[in-house]
């Protein structure tokens, strides 16, 4: 592992601490909060950056995100990586999937406390941390590194978003519900996509790359609009 990954450890660290720390300070934490899912809506503004900079095609209607991140160049670079992949801004990416989940972890616990009390919210903002986590370790280690920990770490986040939004829709439908409307509209979003990825191995002409972007993007939109809508309602 080179010194920047090494970095991304120590950051991803940081955080953790830092949120600690702050746990008792509600006022910080929810400013944090804020800014972080706000900040989520930069993610596909780098994205195009690091494609553009690619000396290698790069065919974002169907490859995957996680190839911009891979360190070395040429065919073979994973075991599901055939063509040619060569991404001098690699580091640049997997330093924003590392910033990503970080972002998406502080927001969770740092607005965690704008949702009603229950334990319907405790288990969504718990899946929303294993979800950030779940994108900061496809960061840590990319694809080429080792391919079974930068599989089994991005997995759960594949899964876990969906029932997280749904338990916060049902949480925040009476006393919120235009944002809860909202909330289970992401959620049939990010369903019906999950569904179509599902089936890519027998309908090979879907859209794998644009399917996963859509897939993701669904999550950082609903962050971004809901931290917005909450600070909107403090004021």
């Amino acid at each position: 592992m080179d010194i920047p990954y090494y970095g991304m450890v120590v950051v991803t660290i940081a955080v953790f601490l830092t949120m600690y720390l702050l746990r008792n300070h509600r006022k910080s934490m929810k400013k944090m909060g804020f800014i972080s899912w706000i900040a989520l809506s930069v993610y596909f503004l780098i994205e195009y950056i690091v494609i553009q900079r690619t000396t290698a095609p790069y065919q974002w209607l169907k490859q995957p995100m996680s190839d911009l991140g891979v360190t070395t160049c040429g065919p073979d670079t994973h075991p599901l990586a055939s063509y040619v992949i060569c991404s001098p801004g690699h580091l640049w990416m997997n330093w924003t999937f590392t910033l990503t989940g970080l972002c998406i972890i502080m927001g969770a616990i740092g607005l965690h406390s704008c949702w009603p009390a229950s334990r319907q919210t405790r288990i969504a903002t718990a899946l929303w941390v294993v979800y950030g986590l779940s994108y900061t370790i496809s960061g840590i280690i990319p694809a080429d590194v080792n391919f079974l920990w930068h599989t089994l770490g991005s997995l759960p986040g594949m899964l876990v978003q969906i029932p997280a939004l749904v338990l916060i829709g049902l949480a925040i439908r009476k006393e919120m519900p235009l944002l809860s409307r909202w909330t289970f509209f992401c959620a049939l979003v990010t369903t019906s996509v999950l569904l179509l990825i599902m089936l890519q191995p027998v309908f090979t002409q879907f859209p794998g790359g644009l399917l996963q972007r859509i897939f993701y993007a669904a999550a950082y939109v609903w962050m971004s609009v809901t931290a917005i809508a909450l600070w909107l309602s403090r004021r």
